[in-house]
C-alpha cells in the first residue's frame, strides 16, 4: 500500500513539471513584446581591506659613545717617494695688488762691513722657473789683517716637460781670508798672508716628476767644480750621481744606482795627480706604516782599492704611540780634496798630497713626535774613522794649518735633536753633538776637533709683519799642539745672535741683526780671535712682477 502511494507522487511531479516547460515555451514565442534596459552593467571590485603598520619608536640612546682612533705618529714610511714640493703661483689679477717676486736686500755694520743680497725670479711658475742670486759681504776687525770677504753669484732654473723635470745651475763663488793668527804676521805684506779661494761651478740632472707606470724613479745628477787660489793650486772636481729605485710591490722596492766623485788637482809648481771615489750600491726596501728596512751593500773602489761597505738601516714605530726606533750600520767615504778641506778651514796650507776618510758607523736610537707640535731625534753612535783628517798648525809658521793624517780614530757619539713648531709663527730647533774620542793611533790627540757642540735657532712672528730670529752657537773647545810639541785646549765658545725684520710698507722692510752680544772673544782655530759684538742694519726692497 505504502509503495503503492510513492508511485503516484512520482508519476504527478513529473506531470507537474512538463507543464511548465510547455507554458514557459509559449510565453517567450510571444509576438509584440519588448524587453526594457534600464542601465547598463558595470562590474565593480569590491574595496580591498588594507593592513595599516604602526611604526614603534625605538627608545632614545642617551649614552656617551667611546670612540677610539688610531692617529699615526708623523714619523711614517710610505711605499712611494715623493716628489719635491713647489708652490706654484696662482693667476695673478692685474688689477688687484702684485706679488713680490724680486728683492734686494743692503745694509751696513760696525767693523766696516758692507752687507748687499738680491734675487730675481723669471718663468710662469709652472714649467719653468729661472732665479738669479747674488751676495756679497765683508768685515774688517780691529786686530791686524783680521778681515775677510765672501761673494757669490748663482743662476737656477727647473724646467718641466713631458712629466720629466730638467734643472740646472751655474754659479761663482769667492773667498778671501787673510791669516792673522800669529803675532808675527803684522810684519808680513798682505800678499804674503792673503789666501784666495775661487770656485766656478756648473750643475745639471733630470728627473721623472711622478714614479711612472713601471714603478720607476730616477734622478741622474752631474755636478762640476773647477776651484782655484791665489798660490797657483788648480783642482776639477767632478760628481756623477744615477739613482734609479724600483717598486716591485706596495711594501717591496729595489735601490740601485752608481756614483762616480773624480779629482784632478795640481798643486803650485808640482806635477797634477787624481783622486777618485767609485761605488755601486744596491739595496732591498722594505716599506709598512710601522717598519722600515734598508738592506744593501755599496762597493766601492778608493783610488783602486776596492772596499766593500754596509748600508743597513732600520726603523720600526712602536703601536699606539709617537715613539720610532731606528738602527743601522753604514759605511761611507769623505772626501778631502782641497776645496773640502778649505771650505772648513780657510787658513790651511795649500796641500800637496790628497786622501779620502773611510768611515764605519753603529747606531742606535729612537725618534718621534709629542703632541702636534714637538719633534725629537736622539741616537747614540759608535764611529771609527780611517785616514782622518786633523788640522795642526804649522811648527815653523803658527799661522798657517797642516792637514796631517790619521790613520785610525775611534769616538763615542750621541746626537740629539728637538723641534717645537706652531704653524707659521713659532719654530724653535736645536742640535747637540757629543764626541768622546777614546782611541787614537798616529797623533797624540784630535787636533781641532770639537768634542761637544750645539746650535739652536729661533724663528717668531709675534704680530703682523714683524718677525723675530735668534741664534746661539756654543761648544767646548778643541786639542790644539803648540810649536814646542804641547798640547792645550782652547776655551769653549758662546756665541747668542738676535735679529728682528718688521714691515714698513707694503715694498720695503727693514731689518737689524746682532751678532756676538755677550761680546765673547773666542777662537775656534788655534790663533784666530773671532770679532766681539757686531751689527748689521738696511733695508730690503721688494719688486712686484706679475706672472
Amino acid at each position: 500500500m505504502k509503495r503503492t502511494y510513492n508511485i503516484r507522487l512520482v508519476f504527478g511531479f513529473c506531470f507537474l513539471g512538463m507543464g511548465l516547460s510547455a507554458f514557459a515555451q509559449k510565453d517567450t514565442t510571444k509576438k509584440g513584446g519588448s524587453i526594457d534596459i534600464t542601465s547598463s552593467f558595470k562590474p565593480v571590485l569590491r574595496n580591498a581591506a588594507k593592513i595599516n603598520f604602526t611604526a614603534t619608536q625605538l627608545p632614545a640612546d642617551n649614552s656617551t659613545p667611546k670612540l677610539s682612533y688610531n692617529i699615526p705618529a708623523q714619523n711614517l714610511f710610505f711605499s712611494y717617494q715623493p716628489v719635491t714640493l713647489k708652490p706654484l703661483a696662482m693667476e695673478i689679477d692685474t688689477n688687484g695688488p702684485s706679488h713680490n717676486s724680486n728683492y734686494v736686500k743692503a745694509g751696513f755694520g760696525n767693523f766696516s762691513t758692507p752687507y748687499i743680497e738680491a734675487g730675481f725670479s723669471f718663468g710662469d711658475g709652472k714649467k719653468t722657473n729661472v732665479n738669479v742670486l747674488a751676495n756679497h759681504i765683508s768685515s774688517k776687525g780691529p786686530l791686524p789683517f783680521q778681515q775677510y770677504s765672501q761673494s757669490g753669484f748663482s743662476v737656477n732654473g727647473n724646467f718641466v716637460t713631458n712629466k720629466i723635470e730638467w734643472y740646472g745651475k751655474v754659479g761663482y763663488q769667492q773667498g778671501t781670508y787673510y791669516q792673522y793668527g800669529d803675532t808675527i804676521a803684522k810684519n808680513l805684506s798682505k800678499d804674503q798672508l792673503r789666501n784666495q779661494f775661487q770656485t766656478v761651478k756648473a750643475q745639471a740632472g733630470f728627473k721623472n716628476a711622478f714614479v711612472n707606470s713601471l714603478g720607476i724613479s730616477y734622478n741622474p745628477d752631474l755636478k762640476i767644480d773647477i776651484f782655484t787660489d791665489n798660490h797657483k793650486a788648480t783642482e776639477s772636481n767632478a760628481v756623477l750621481d744615477i739613482p734609479v729605485e724600483k717598486r716591485i710591490t706596495q711594501s717591496f722596492g729595489l735601490k740601485l744606482g752608481a756614483t762616480a766623485n773624480m779629482t784632478q788637482y795640481k798643486p803650485a809648481d808640482q806635477k797634477s795627480f787624481s783622486n777618485n771615489l767609485y761605488s755601486i750600491n744596491a739595496a732591498f726596501l722594505l716599506t709598512t706604516p710601522d717598519v722600515y728596512l734598508q738592506l744593501g751593500i755599496r762597493p766601492t773602489w778608493n783610488n783602486s782599492i776596492y772596499n766593500t761597505l754596509p748600508e743597513l738601516r732600520g726603523e720600526y714605530r712602536v703601536q699606539e704611540e709617537k715613539f720610532v726606533f731606528q738602527a743601522g750600520w753604514l759605511g761611507y767615504y769623505i772626501k778631502n780634496n782641497y776645496q773640502n778641506l778649505a771650505t772648513v778651514n780657510p787658513y790651511i796650507s795649500q796641500p800637496l798630497t790628497q786622501f779620502n776618510t773611510k768611515v764605519f758607523e753603529r747606531y742606535a736610537g729612537f725618534k718621534g713626535s709629542v703632541a702636534n707640535h714637538l719633534n725629537y731625534n736622539v741616537k747614540a753612535a759608535v764611529l771609527t774613522y780611517n785616514d782622518m783628517a786633523l788640522y795642526k798648525n804649522d811648527s815653523a809658521n803658527p799661522r798657517i794649518f797642516k792637514v796631517v793624517r790619521e790613520n785610525r780614530l775611534r769616538a763615542f757619539q750621541i746626537h740629539s735633536e728637538l723641534g717645537y713648531v706652531v704653524k707659521d709663527q713659532f719654530n724653535l730647533t736645536a742640535g747637540l753633538n757629543y764626541y768622546s774620542f777614546y782611541s787614537i793611533q798616529t797623533e797624540d790627540k784630535p787636533w781641532h776637533l770639537l768634542p761637544i757642540e750645539l746650535n739652536a735657532a729661533l724663528r717668531f712672528q709675534p704680530v703682523k709683519d714683524v718677525w723675530i730670529k735668534s741664534d746661539l752657537f756654543a761648544w767646548r773647545g778643541a786639542k790644539y799642539q803648540t810649536p814646542d810639541k804641547q798640547d792645550h785646549r782652547l776655551s769653549g765658545a758662546l756665541d747668542l745672535n738676535a735679529g728682528v725684520e718688521f714691515k714698513a710698507t707694503k715694498m720695503i722692510t727693514v731689518f737689524a741683526n746682532f751678532n756676538n752680544i755677550l761680546n765673547k772673544h773666542y777662537q775656534r782655530w788655534n790663533g784666530y780671535q773671532s770679532l766681539g759684538f757686531n751689527f748689521i742694519g738696511g733695508v730690503i726692497v721688494n719688486f712686484d712682477q706679475n706672472r
